[in-house]
This record gives C-alpha cells, structure tokens and sequence, in this order.
C-alpha cells in the first residue's frame, strides 16, 4: 500500500530560515490580488455584492492557508517535544 497524502506519522522538515517572510510576502500579493479583481468586479456594474464575494473567497483561501500553517507549526513543535523526551529518556 501506497504512502497517504494525508499521512501524518512522517516527520515534517523543519522550515528554512526566511520562509516566514517570503509567505508573508505571497500572501500580501494575494491581498492586492484580490483587491485588483474586486475593483473589477465593482466596474462591471456598481454592485457591491461582488467585490464582497471575490474578497470573501480571498480571505477565505488565505484563512485555511493560515490554519495550516498553525497545525503544522503545532505539530513540528509536537514533534520536537517528543524528540527531546525521547533523548532524555536514553541518558
């Protein structure tokens, strides 16, 4: 049987120095993104419904982006707990 996408007993790599910024980055880009296209949305036909939809699947994209970002943040540092117990249980 194949290796799960969702498999989480493998460990995860530790984030590379800088990484934090340049996500930060991306998603900023994303924001003007968004905005870009709910302007034009609004000129389309003056109706505020659109730009809301257009901004609230943006923010709705980067809201479980960051959600992931959480548990994975959790889980590495789960993952470090666990390793530094294990450690000291051998001594």
């Amino acid at each position: 049987m194949g290796v799960s996408f969702f498999d989480m007993s493998t460990p995860a790599k530790p984030t590379p120095p800088g990484a934090e910024r340049i996500i930060a980055g991306i998603m900023a880009a994303i924001v003007v993104w968004g905005l870009f296209h709910a302007v034009g949305a609004w000129t389309l036909n003056h109706d505020a419904r659109r730009p809301l939809i257009v901004l609230a699947c943006v923010a709705a994209f980067l809201g479980f982006w960051l959600a992931l970002l959480a548990a994975r943040r959790r889980r590495l540092e789960r993952q470090a707990l666990l390793q530094d117990e294990t450690r000291e249980q051998r001594r």
